[in-house]
């Protein structure tokens, strides 16, 4: 074989592996694109929930304590106020801790385990209810309805239907009549129906309270 046939194979051997690999790079970036198109819209959300609820309880960047029965929870006020409309007329309305440029705020009447748990879940939007006793749960549900959390209200609401039993109906009941929840006091009230004979004999039935 001449010099000059050897230099044109080499050549043509040097541009098959070089369209090889282009056409593998076009191919790469056309698989990426394709992937990109078949998932839409992009959704980092959980990474998102994840990042803010590290924030959750730290001193770092707080601008805002809670004191709740003596428990100090760090919090910080741009969040609080975006996640609850309760939350942005107390610390930039006009109520009074909202004045003086506050750090400290004491919230009265309050539970501090079920806030702990409302004051996670809006770092997090999560909650682990099976894992919560069901008193807190229900001191959970007078806090997220006093602080508008409709949401979770109705989230909280279909749990304590799924675990209504004979000890623990008249209370569930109670509950949704204090706070005026309508289809968690129904479906209660039905189950009281259905099942009055033994209920009626229970001491959570003769502690009802006038409200009921």
């Amino acid at each position: 074989m001449s010099t000059w046939q050897q230099h044109v194979l080499s050549n043509t051997a040097n541009n098959n592996s070089n369209q090889s690999i282009n056409n593998h790079n076009v191919n790469h970036r056309s698989s990426s694109v394709e992937t990109c198109d078949s998932l839409g819209d992009i959704n980092h959300t959980s990474s998102l929930s994840g990042d803010f609820g590290n924030l959750f309880n730290q001193s770092d960047y707080s601008d805002i304590e809670l004191i709740v029965e003596s428990e100090r929870f760090y919090a910080h006020r741009i969040i609080l106020a975006a996640r609850s409309d309760y939350f942005r007329a107390l610390l930039f309305g006009g109520l009074r801790e909202s004045q003086n440029d506050n750090h400290t705020i004491e919230i009265k009447e309050c539970k501090s385990a079920a806030f702990k748990i409302l004051l996670e879940y809006i770092y997090t939007a999560q909650i682990n209810l099976l894992k919560e006793k069901e008193e807190i749960l229900l001191d959970l549900l007078g806090l997220v309805h006093q602080y508008g959390f409709q949401q979770l209200e109705n989230s909280l609401s279909i749990y304590l239907k799924s675990i209504l039993s004979l000890k623990n109906v008249c209370t569930i009941y109670d509950t949704a009549c204090l706070f005026n929840l309508k289809n968690l006091k129904q479906h209660s009230a039905q189950f009281i129906d259905n099942n009055a004979d033994e209920i009626i004999k229970t001491n959570e039935f003769i502690s009802l309270s006038s409200v009921s």
